[in-house]
């Protein structure tokens, strides 16, 4: 078995996808631009016929290890899943506001690495940082009627994001929300023997409390726990309530194991004085998304009617 280290081995796509020319692609920083529990963001410039612009590469993380053997058995069989699964989920989908997909580029990792649009206004969390006291109420409906739709569209064509947080959602050059990484989640949950709450250590703020549940008593073998609908719709509340006040969830909570400790012993995610100057009728929707029932919960189809009556 050769070095896999320096190995590029074709991934089987379900959908081919555009591949790009590794030529055509030049990393803009020395360090990764961001780094998240399923992969690493570089910032790059794409040249083309057009001109340069820049783009996003990302490139899904595969576990280290001395043992080869046991490297290419887990991590590498199950890091090809991964991107398999999420280029072909990406591949189909087409919506204002989800992050379009560029193509591939071989020759940047282990595994092809996927290419989109470079989002110069950041993350959803970085965004508010710089703009919130400027935001009008209509400005903050309008945010979270996009995550709405596209939050919707995704659970039409049922796809579940299980990871909706202020990091994976993207802000255009025009103010427009774009949410990113859906199903790298459920991905993860099926690649392996992790479970899908310990993939999420950095952003357990936005996490449902049903996925922080211990294992019961049994000796009886535990399945990966799997992201759900209802686990975005609570995730979404909490979008919608950070869009409002302009805090992330648990904003009084440095670290994230502490805000796994304040989500075990029913914690709310923001403090009651947070929405005091919603209108009733979002004041009670935030709520029914952040029930600790998940069947409780609104359906993505009832939210878009009551954030967006027209």
């Amino acid at each position: 078995m050769g070095d896999l280290s320096e190995t590029s081995i074709p991934v089987d796509f379900k959908i081919e996808p555009i591949l790009i020319p590794s030529a055509t692609i030049t990393k803009l920083e020395k360090y990764t631009y961001g780094t998240g529990g399923h992969g690493d963001i570089w910032k790059c410039s794409m040249s083309s016929q057009s001109g340069t612009r820049r783009v996003a590469v990302k490139i899904i993380r595969v576990s280290q290890s001395d043992d080869k053997e046991l490297l290419y058995k887990a991590g590498w069989i199950a890091s090809h899943q991964k991107i398999r699964r999420e280029a072909y989920v990406w591949i189909a989908l087409s919506h204002d506001n989800i992050l379009s997909f560029e193509g591939i580029v071989d020759d940047f990792g282990r595994l092809p690495a996927l290419v989109s649009p470079w989002m110069e206004n950041g993350s959803l969390n970085v965004y508010l940082k710089k703009v919130f006291p400027k935001l009008s109420d209509h400005q903050k409906l309008k945010l979270i009627q996009q995550v709405a739709a596209g939050l919707s569209y995704l659970h039409r064509k049922d796809v579940v994001h299980g990871d909706l947080t202020g990091t994976n959602i993207f802000v255009d050059d025009s103010g427009n929300l774009r949410l990113a990484d859906f199903g790298l989640s459920m991905i993860a949950a099926e690649s392996g023997n992790l479970t899908f709450s310990s993939l999420q250590s950095g952003n357990t703020r936005w996490m449902a409390p049903e996925f922080l549940e211990p294992p019961d008593d049994s000796d009886e073998p535990q399945s990966p726990q799997k992201p759900t609908k209802t686990g975005d719709i609570y995730s979404f509340g909490c979008i919608m309530l950070q869009i409002h006040s302009g805090e992330e969830p648990y904003s009084w909570i440095k670290h994230a194991e502490h805000v796994i400790t304040a989500i075990a012993r029913g914690r709310e995610p923001f403090k009651r004085s947070v929405n005091m100057n919603m209108d009733e009728v979002y004041k009670l929707l935030s709520s029914r998304c952040l029930s600790k029932i998940p069947e409780q919960r609104p359906s993505i189809v009832e939210i878009t009617t009551i954030t967006n009556p027209s």
